[in-house]
């Protein structure tokens, strides 16, 4: 079986990163057609990447193709939109994060899928990054012992297009903050947030959240704590669990792990883990290949829907306690 796939959204991400990576598995996909408002984008992404046919509207795609899946790389506030009309053409959907602008928009994501039994991957792809993939297996093997508190760090340079307005669905939060809070519900399996507080810094020309310093609260009592930046001018990713028996660091782009802890012999004394030359692209490789086997073997996404309302439960919790003062509890994940 090959999967036929369409992409909408031709800028830099759907175009150099996700048709790249679709191309290292042309024995399972074939690239049918691609789609973007600006159709000399569609066009080049087709020319470079082999899809047989570009689109200026994503809508005449899905309605002339005959596809199998949409894979959907476009801004916030378009996500959800393009999403639901994916599904309702009957395809399977691959869609970058945070897949909308609010838990809302994800909310209604959910209601369609579950309606036209296709599955939804979101595009989460720091779960897929070595070594975070390395830091979760020495969790679960308690090289730390039980989990006791966490700590995030997601920055990077001033946001400057789309992403830097609010209408847009964006702001460091929504750009960001949506990684590292993914990554501290993945550590923390089935625990659910139950309260949040946030501080924030807005960049009063661009109206958006600049810096954000928040704690999430688990229903087990665990506290994760977490700082988001846009004025690092570097892209930082850090991610670090204190246990029981010690402690484990996480730092991207340097692949770095660090770890010393009781729960397993190697690692009586600090020991750093450090990969010889990091491939920026494995991540998005395998966060495919995961996607594109779950279509082939008929199972659900293995970051799907409920993963990307779990995180914008807590993103907008984040929003209005800065903007109340105050914590706020977290309701409907039950």
């Amino acid at each position: 079986m090959t999967i036929k796939i369409g992409l909408i959204g031709c800028g830099g991400h759907g175009r150099q990163r996700l048709s790249k990576i679709l191309n290292n598995f042309s024995d399972l996909v074939s690239l049918v057609a691609c789609a973007d408002t600006d159709i000399v984008a569609a066009q080049a992404t087709a020319s470079e990447h082999g899809y047989l046919k570009a689109y200026v509207n994503y809508k005449d795609m899905l309605e002339k193709e005959d596809l199998d899946a949409a894979v959907i790389a476009l801004p916030h506030d378009l996500l959800k939109s393009a999403s639901i009309s994916a599904l309702h053409a009957g395809l399977d959907v691959f869609v970058e994060k945070p897949a909308g602008v609010d838990s809302g928009e994800i909310l209604e994501i959910i209601d369609v899928e579950n309606e036209v039994n296709k599955s939804v991957m979101v595009g989460y792809c720091m779960r897929y990054n070595p070594a975070r993939k390395k830091l979760k297996e020495l969790l679960d093997l308690k090289s730390v012992g039980e989990i006791i508190q966490i700590h995030g760090h997601k920055s990077g340079s001033q946001l400057g297009t789309w992403n830097a307005h609010m209408k847009h669905g964006g702001g460091q939060l929504r750009w960001h903050g949506v990684h590292i809070v993914d990554q501290i519900l993945w550590v923390m399996g089935n625990n659910l947030p139950v309260n949040v507080y946030c501080e924030t810094r807005w960049d009063k020309v661009l109206g958006s959240d600049q810096d954000s310093a928040f704690s999430i609260v688990f229903d087990n009592g665990i506290s994760a704590s977490l700082t988001v930046s846009s004025r690092t001018k570097q892209n930082f990713d850090v991610l670090e669990v204190y246990g029981t028996n010690g402690r484990i660091r996480s730092e991207w782009p340097s692949e770095i792990l660090e770890i010393q802890g009781n729960g397993l012999p190697d690692y009586h004394n600090l020991t750093r883990i450090t990969p010889d030359s990091p491939d920026y692209m494995e991540m998005y490789t395998i966060q495919m290949k995961a996607w594109i086997d779950s279509m082939l073997e008929g199972t659900k996404a293995p970051i799907g829907t409920v993963d990307a309302l779990k995180v914008y439960k807590i993103i907008d919790a984040a929003y209005k306690s800065a903007d109340l003062g105050k914590s706020i509890n977290i309701t409907g994940l039950s």
